[in-house]
């Protein structure tokens, strides 16, 4: 495994850590540990898929993986949120917010390795 993967698998373990941790107190979702679970896959295989990919279709792929990323996400929230309608606003709030996160954490990896 290459520094950067290892650097960012651990900064992404971390990271959910700490929203699980505030989620957890703040606003008791139901499905914290599913959420947090699959939106930590989701980035970290993007993040391994980008690092694979060839420099020069680094745009294309990128974009791919972020529209099929919210496909997916959408699809997920919006079982989960059918599926425990009491707890939608907890849920969703969680999704948003780990996905913004998780996110920005990649991108920011990313951008330090276009560098």
């Amino acid at each position: 495994m290459n520094r950067n993967l290892l650097s960012f698998t651990g900064s992404l373990a971390v990271l959910a850590l700490v929203i699980g941790w505030c989620a957890h107190r703040l606003a008791q979702p139901s499905f914290l540990f599913l959420i947090l679970l699959v939106l930590a896959i989701a980035t970290w295989l993007v993040y391994f898929f980008i690092q694979k990919t060839n420099p020069d279709d680094f745009v294309r792929n990128y974009l791919l993986t972020i529209v099929l990323k919210l496909l997916a996400g959408g699809i997920f929230i919006f079982t989960l949120l059918y599926a425990d309608k009491s707890g939608a606003d907890a849920n969703a709030i969680l999704f948003m917010t780990a996905y913004l996160l998780f996110t920005g954490l990649e991108v920011g990896f990313l951008f330090s390795k276009l560098k």
